[in-house]
């Protein structure tokens, strides 16, 4: 029974492929240009803004004073946003542990 059975789901799966393989029909439209597409003339006028830069003037870079408390404001903002993002972790660690 097994072995007749076999050939029987062998024949049927390649015929849903051959079947499968057939192209749909496509259908053609075709495009009339003159509707589809407009060109439009671009006024030389204002239409872009051009500025000359200065190659020197691009190298500076603006002096910023960094005081000693904003330096640790700063530093106590990155261990905050460390412990935060540490206990979001083993948070979702645990709850996947526990919950799968």
């Amino acid at each position: 029974m097994r072995a007749a059975l076999l050939p029987l789901v062998l024949l049927l799966g390649l015929a849903a492929v051959v079947g499968a393989a057939e192209a749909p029909e496509q259908s053609v439209t075709p495009i009339v240009p003159d509707i589809e597409q407009r060109v439009e003339a671009v006024d030389t006028g204002d239409v872009q803004h051009v500025e000359r830069l200065d190659p020197d003037q691009m190298q500076r870079i603006a002096a910023e004073s960094n005081a000693p408390v904003r330096r640790g404001l700063a530093t106590a903002g990155k261990v905050v946003l460390g412990v935060i993002a540490l206990g979001l972790s083993l948070g979702f660690t645990v709850a996947s542990i526990l919950l799968f």
